[in-house]
Parts: structure tokens; sequence; C-alpha cells
């Protein structure tokens, strides 16, 4: 598999850091576009929900697919006692802001939890990581990768399996494109095996 190799500009600086909740606001290594915030207007109901399924819980392993710019796996690691795998196959994404030129980079912000040993940042494809890891088992996995509805279903199917029993599974962009049909032939599929419990721009699901 090739990946594009993206030109690194001056990282994007946290002075210029916006987000467009104050549902969660990441730690200082974090720096981020306002446009890229496409998490932190779920956050209070992940709390609510994340809450329910894991509190108390120790020695949790979560896996999410599709890293885009790691907000999400702040979240996670912020706020929960696991270690996170995540999957991209980009590292940088450059934007251009006053005639000046920026890279907003995954891996510069997970660093903090990299260098801890709790995540481990995939630069692949999902299919690639997910046919690859089948030994592994998670009790949380988040569906954001591809909006293409055969590779959303692809990623249900293999991710499934890594699923534990009573593990919970969130799909984004629900109301994005073909995302639906993907994500509906899923729970069409394997409907004797899940709970739909909410479906909205994300759907929440647990493994039976």
């Amino acid at each position: 598999m090739r990946y594009v190799v993206r030109k690194i500009h001056q990282r994007y600086p946290r002075e210029l850091t916006r987000f467009k909740t104050e549902n969660y606001i990441p730690q200082e290594h974090y720096t981020n576009v306002l446009k890229w915030d496409n998490f932190s207007m779920h956050a209070q109901q992940w709390k609510t929900v994340l809450g329910h399924f894991f509190h108390g819980r120790e020695d949790l392993n979560f896996l999410e697919l599709g890293t885009g710019n790691g907000m999400c796996s702040n979240f996670l690691l912020d706020n929960y006692n696991c270690k996170l795998d995540t999957v991209d196959v980009n590292d940088v994404n450059n934007v251009e802001e006053d005639g000046k030129k920026y890279s907003v980079i995954s891996s510069e912000n997970l660093k903090p939890f990299i260098d801890e040993g709790r995540c481990t940042f995939n630069q692949m494809t999902t299919k690639e990581f997910l046919l690859s890891n089948q030994d592994k088992k998670y009790d949380f996995i988040y569906v954001d990768a591809s909006h293409d509805k055969d590779l959303v279903l692809t990623d249900a199917i293999l991710s499934f399996d890594l699923l534990t029993e009573d593990g919970l599974m969130i799909f984004d962009d629900y109301g994005w494109g073909e995302c639906k049909i993907g994500i509906d032939a899923f729970l069409d599929c394997f409907d004797k095996h899940i709970e739909v419990f909410y479906k909205d721009w994300q759907v929440y699901l647990r493994k039976l």
C-alpha cells in the first residue's frame, strides 16, 4: 500500500487552536483547526454512555478506526483507564491561514500517550490493521474512517469479531453521504447479535 507523503509545515500552534464547544478541551500538547473539531459536540453524551459501560473498570482496551486529528483519542485517554489502538492512513493534514501554511500532525497530538505506552498510532488502512490483528479483543470500538459504504461495512464486519461480549461500538457520520447504507447493511445482517440503543448522527450498539 502506498501512502501520500505530505510536506510538513510549521505545526499548527496552540494559541490559534479553538474548539466548537467546551464539552471537552484537550491538554496543551494538542493543536487543531477549529473547522476540524468534529468531536467535542459529542463529548457530553459519550461521557454519559461510556460512563455507564465502563465506570470503575480498569485495563480497558479501545480501538479507533479513523484517527483524524486525534481529538477523540485524547478524550478517551484522558477520561478512561485504557490502552488505545488508533488507525489512519494519514498522519499529517495541512492548512493555510492568513497566508501561512501549517500542519496538524496526529502523532504529535497523541505524543504524551504514545510515550506513556498507552496509545499506538497505526498508519495504515483499517482493513490492513484489522486483518493483521484478529487475535486482539477490545471493550470499545469507534468506527469513523472511510465514508464509502462498502468500506464502512468492511470495517464493521472485521472489527465486530474483535469486540468483547457486552462491548460497545459507535459509528460516526450516519447522516453523511453513503455511510448510512453501509451501517444499515451491518445492522440488518447482525441484528440478532447486537442491541442498538441510539441512532442519530451517530449509532450506538452493544454486542450481545
